[in-house]
Order: structure tokens, then sequence, then C-alpha cells
């Protein structure tokens, strides 16, 4: 190996020598363990053309000579010492970004006053479309006296008329069955609000909330994220058929009415008309 193939050693008191760079991969070393290399154009030319900095620092190690072992109990670098400190090549690194923290949803309490939208493909499969006028008028009157005449969630009463008849459904969502819970006495504003999609409509959805945030003491996030839940739980059950159980609904009705309604909620709405019942 001729001399000029060597690496040079400088201690860090040594300055930079005037002849260095004129060989292509003359190379210098330092007591900190840092060094200089110089490059040919051809080489510089390549490292130019890669934009990952990862790949420019492994390239130069691997042509770099081993480094020495830092010498113990120094003084503060001087020299070029202090221009090529150990480190220099991982603090030039950009620092990795830190991704932002994705922000929770608004926590939804225990509530009293909740939203209940039945599903599109059950519309008019309600007690109220299956049943006479009359056998309507008994149960809701019923529901009516045993609350009370107030709101059973609430506690008050509508300034027309003092409650409305509500029912209550429980949805399987494995097995797609909508069984009828039972009946509950609601003042308007929060029948209004059980059925919010319908209030929409009439042009009162902001009503409604406006009641759901008052009789629940939740804040407008609050609300707004369990108006949110409550229509995709709506999209999702929209998406088939159910089969009724009405089984709920025995107790309210004369013994030879209910073999009628259950035939009668076989029927499509559409058809119900046409068809005897």
């Amino acid at each position: 190996m001729r001399p000029d193939d060597l690496p040079r050693h400088l201690s860090e008191d040594d300055e930079l020598p005037d002849d260095f760079g004129t060989r292509p991969g003359d190379t210098l070393t330092f007591g900190s363990g840092s060094y200089i290399r110089a490059v040919s154009a051809n080489e510089a030319h390549r490292f130019m053309q890669r934009p990952d900095p990862e790949a420019v620092a492994r390239a130069w190690a691997a042509s770099a000579p081993q480094p020495v072992e830092a010498l113990g109990g120094q003084s503060a670098p001087r020299g070029l010492g202090r221009l090529l400190p150990t480190g220099w090549r991982r603090g030039a690194r950009q620092p990795a970004a830190i991704p932002a923290p994705i922000p929770s949803p608004a926590a939804v309490p225990a509530a009293r006053l909740t939203i209940e939208l039945v599903p599109a493909t059950s519309w008019y499969h309600n007690v109220r479309a299956l049943v006479d006028e009359q056998t309507w008028d008994r149960i809701r009157r019923k529901v009516y006296r045993q609350a009370g005449y107030r709101c059973e969630l609430c506690g008050g009463r509508g300034p027309a008329h003092p409650v409305e008849c509500h029912e209550v459904w429980r949805y399987d969502d494995q097995t797609r069955t909508q069984t009828l819970v039972g009946m509950i006495a609601l003042c308007p504003a929060c029948h209004q609000v059980k059925h919010l999609g319908l209030a929409n409509v009439r042009g009162k959805g902001a009503e409604a909330r406006a009641h759901l945030l008052r009789v629940n003491g939740w804040t407008p996030e609050q609300a707004d994220a369990h108006i949110e839940q409550a229509f995709q739980v709506w999209e999702r059950r929209s998406q088939g058929p159910w089969t009724l159980d009405l089984d709920g609904l025995r107790a309210d009705v004369l013994g030879g009415e209910y073999p009628r309604i259950a035939r009668l909620a076989a029927i499509p709405p559409e058809r119900r008309d046409t068809i005897g019942s």
C-alpha cells in the first residue's frame, strides 16, 4: 500500500493540511473518533443525487476507517475537533415528527332522555298503525292514567295536551328481531326528541335538540355526539327487514284482538288497505 493510501491521523490541536483533498479518498481522523474524507467529483455527484440523508450517512460510514477510541479526561475540544465533535451526524438529522394526538369523541354520560329512531324498514309496523281507533284510545288512556298524566321522563306536561303515548321497542341486531317492550307516557317535547328524524322533517330539530340538552344537563358537544350515534345506528338498522315480536301487546288488547293484529303485522303496509282485516 502506498503512503498516500493510508489514513493520516491528526490530533485535535492540528490544523487541516494545505494539500488535503487533492487526492480522492484522502482521509483524516481525529482522537475524538471523528473523521474527514475527500471524495471525487463522481462520488460527490452521486451523493447529491440521493435525497435520502440516511442513505448518504450509510455510504460514508461504509467507506470510513474505524474510529479510534476517544481519549479520556481531556479538556474542551480545540482546533478541528471543535468542528467535528462526536455525534455531529446524528445531531444533523431531522428529528422524527411526533404525530398529533387524535381527539377523543365527547363523552356521553347516562341520560334520562334518549333518541329512539325506528328503522326505515319498520315504519308503519308500530302498534298505532296495527290497531283500530277504538283499541288505540283504550291503550293510550290506560297509559296516561298509570303515569298520572305526567311525563315519565321529565315530569312535565304539554301546553295543548299533557302527555302522549310512546311505544318502547328493543332491537336485537343479531337476530334482527324488534320486540315491543311496553308503552310509556311522554310530554310532547320529550316525545319529539324520541323521534328526532321526524322532528327534523317538520322543522323542529333545533327545538328538540335544546330540550335534549335541558333534560339531560348535557353540553352541546355531548348532545351532538349522542345524535350522531343515534343516526348511525338507524342507518345500520335500516339496511334490512325486522321480525316483529308483539307478545308484549297481549296484556293491552282483548283476547280476540291479538291474532288479528299479528296477522295484519305480516302484511306489507301498502297492501293493508286492499286486504280485509
